[in-house]
């Protein structure tokens, strides 16, 4: 057999005499055919692992604090750009999950966070756009444990919230143990259909949780102030504050004006504030009924609820102020456009930075010890 460098000469010289090229001119040819095939991989190669970097999901920081804004629209009606309220509160790369409107899974998913890996979640109080997405964050993180390689390894995830939260999750339970019943038929998991989600009712104010992350007090507020007594009792809305290494953050929930809450937030690193812009109502929820037509029961009572159950622009800033927190970030924006008109709005009564959360927005805190600590406050991660 000839040497390889021979059959390879004899093979160029065929090809050159059958296309009219000299050997030459052939062999140059196919060595620039070569590099501009090389080139064109390598750039194909690089911007498709850009690519890839860029899609990926971000790891979580190893130490400081992050506020993940996962639905930022008022409810209950839901809208296409924004979910229903939810947040996200990463301290040292641990999340705890502040309240479960529709539409948190889906956000959840976007922002690259699995989660079963958020073990302990809080809801402020029991309303619709605050509690009917927790039955998706549940059923996903069944899917974990049902599919877990290690079926027998105990995991669970608490849940706290007002009284009848325990209603609230033992029924989303029994509605996605049905499903995954018949998956367990199948043998397709879920064999033993063991409950994981352990409920906890706060029935007071005061301290509600704590580990070696985070420390949370919990305030009634003034959401349902005008629920009869007979009802409040069992039905409660609570603002929480979280104390971290980096700084004290406090989550208003739904909340009319509240000595309690602002005693709450005092001095606080971060306001997670509610905000709603009366004036901008929709004329079918206008807080000043048609006066040639005599208001229906039920818009009376809306008309009430949004005056004096919810935080008007200037009703946040001046609790702001008197509270002295370093600054505000809004959600839950009702009406949920034009959200400059907010920020324009909180400044005129409060000095502090402001800002207004969009889905899926990341506020950060920095760390420990940093320099000009006293002072820190949260930026958009960056």
């Amino acid at each position: 057999m000839l040497p390889r460098f021979v059959r390879t000469q004899k093979l160029a010289a065929t090809a050159a005499h059958l296309m009219g090229f000299a050997p030459k001119q052939l062999r140059a040819a196919l060595r620039d055919i070569c590099l501009f095939g090389a080139l064109a991989v390598l750039v194909l190669t690089s911007g498709s692992v850009r690519s890839m970097a860029q899609n990926r999901p971000s790891a979580e920081p190893a130490k400081g604090v992050q506020i993940l804004l996962l639905g930022t629209h008022g409810g209950p009606s839901l809208e296409k750009d924004r979910s229903e309220p939810s947040s996200l509160l990463i301290v040292d790369g641990r999340p705890y999950l502040i309240d479960c409107g529709i539409g948190t899974m889906r956000r959840l998913l976007e922002a690259g966070i699995r989660s079963e890996t958020i073990r302990t979640i809080f809801i402020t109080h029991n309303h619709p756009d605050h509690a009917l997405g927790l039955v998706d964050v549940m059923a996903n993180d069944f899917l974990s444990v049902d599919f877990s390689r290690d079926p027998g390894s105990a995991r669970t995830f608490d849940i706290y919230g007002p009284p009848q939260t325990a209603e609230v999750v033992n029924a989303a339970y029994s509605y996605i143990r049905i499903p995954y019943g018949v998956f367990a038929a199948e043998n397709l998991g879920a064999s033993t259909l063991v409950n994981p989600f352990k409920a906890h009712n706060i029935d007071r104010n005061g301290l509600v949780y704590q580990d070696d992350k985070i420390r949370v007090t919990a305030a009634e507020n003034t959401h349902y102030q005008l629920m009869e007594a007979k009802y409040r009792a069992r039905m409660k809305s609570y603002a929480y504050r979280f104390e971290t290494p980096y700084g004290a953050i406090v989550f208003t929930g739904d909340t009319g004006p509240s000595d309690a809450l602002a005693q709450l937030a005092k001095g606080a690193d971060v306001l997670v504030s509610e905000v709603a812009d009366l004036s901008a109502m929709p004329n079918a929820q206008q807080r000043r009924p048609d006066a040639n037509r005599q208001p229906s029961p039920n818009e009376s009572a809306l008309a009430k609820h949004m005056q004096m159950e919810h935080l008007p622009i200037k009703d946040l800033g001046d609790m702001a102020t008197k509270a002295r927190v370093k600054a505000v970030l809004m959600h839950h924006f009702v009406p949920a456009n034009h959200t400059e008109r907010f920020i324009s709005g909180v400044k005129k009564y409060y000095a502090g930075p402001v800002f207004a959360g969009e889905d899926l927005a990341r506020y950060c805190l920095g760390v420990p010890g940093g320099e000009a600590a006293d002072a820190q406050t949260i930026s958009p991660c960056r």
